[in-house]
């Protein structure tokens, strides 16, 4: 790595489960999956055997929700309703994060990451009663350690 300013990018899947109160008892309402594709810019600086960047990494997320059958179940006691359906929508995530390299030899690295997804998209419950749309805090804080050997 060079020191200086850069762009960055990042793929990060993921999922959330979520409850909420249906009908005065808290449920599991489902699993909120979030896929997003980001870039983004960043500042690497290097210290001897290290190289510590820290950068802002935005983008698109596609959003899905299954919502799980206890839910189901609730919903149909709670409104008497035959039929409910859930969907999320896409959103835009925000990820500040930073990161360091240590070289141990000239193949073999060691790699620790910290940073935060902000992610909020609406989830939306559709019954024949109506329809529920409220948004969903997917935030997730994100710690990764790895090591890397280099093969060339």
């Amino acid at each position: 790595a060079k020191s200086g300013w850069g762009f960055h990018w990042g793929l990060n899947w993921y999922a959330v489960k979520l409850q909420r109160p249906v009908g005065g008892v808290v449920t599991e309402l489902g699993e909120l999956h979030i896929r997003p594709v980001m870039a983004g810019y960043g500042y690497t600086h290097i210290i001897q055997s290290y190289a510590i960047t820290a950068d802002v990494l935005g983008g698109y997320a596609i959003g899905s929700f299954g919502i799980s059958d206890p839910a189901i179940a609730a919903y149909q006691r709670a409104l008497g309703v035959p039929t409910v359906t859930a969907s999320a929508t896409n959103t835009l995530v925000v990820k500040p994060e930073i990161g360091v390299w240590y070289d141990i030899t000239k193949k073999v690295y060691v790699n620790v990451n910290a940073g935060y997804m902000m992610a909020r998209p609406d989830i939306t419950i559709e019954t024949a009663a109506g329809i529920d749309m409220r948004k969903a805090r997917a935030d997730q804080f994100i710690l990764k350690v790895g090591v890397v050997y280099s093969i060339f």
